[in-house]
């Protein structure tokens, strides 16, 4: 096999490896909400809950929720909540977040979480929303990158077997 065959095979190679990020499908990078629930009632009765500490916090009874929204309050309640960060808390892209989650949330909330108190069975649970956009994975980013280092890589060789090909 001379070098210009070699070229070409090299070319054939890279082609695919440069388009491939490029026809990639993206993945969905718009606001999510990431949900965690305190998993012990607040410690008062219902009635001074609802004068002292509830108050201006807005207040969902569990029943009226859709069946979509008790199941993430039920997943959220199973993550862990330490009062300032949300872990494995249940995530949901903002546009597909079942009501009234989608609604709680400001549009404009960066970092904060915004409270929400659910009553369910004679108690209420504090409940964490919060908005983020998901930044890129590492994975996602090194296989795109790798993609284009390949190409890069046999465009090269390409290109040198076919200036080094003797006539």
């Amino acid at each position: 096999m001379n070098r210009r065959h070699r070229a070409v095979i090299a070319v054939l190679i890279a082609v695919p490896l440069f388009g491939a990020p490029l026809v990639s499908p993206v993945p969905n990078y718009d606001a999510h909400i990431e949900m965690g629930v305190h998993q012990e009632p607040v410690n008062q009765s219902a009635i001074e809950t609802e004068k002292k500490q509830v108050g201006d916090v807005p207040t969902v009874h569990y029943q009226n929720l859709s069946v979509p929204a008790q199941r993430l309050f039920e997943s959220g309640y199973n993550a862990t909540w330490n009062g300032i960060l949300i872990e494995n808390g249940p995530t949901v892209p903002l546009d597909e977040a079942p009501e009234p989650w989608a609604t709680l949330i400001p549009t404009r909330s960066k970092g904060d979480a915004t409270t929400v108190y659910v009553h369910k069975d004679g108690h209420y649970y504090e409940t964490k929303l919060h908005r983020f956009t998901p930044k890129p994975s590492l994975q996602a980013f090194g296989l795109r990158l790798g993609s284009l280092l390949g190409a890069i890589g046999f465009g090269t060789l390409a290109g040198y077997f076919g200036l080094t090909a003797e006539d």
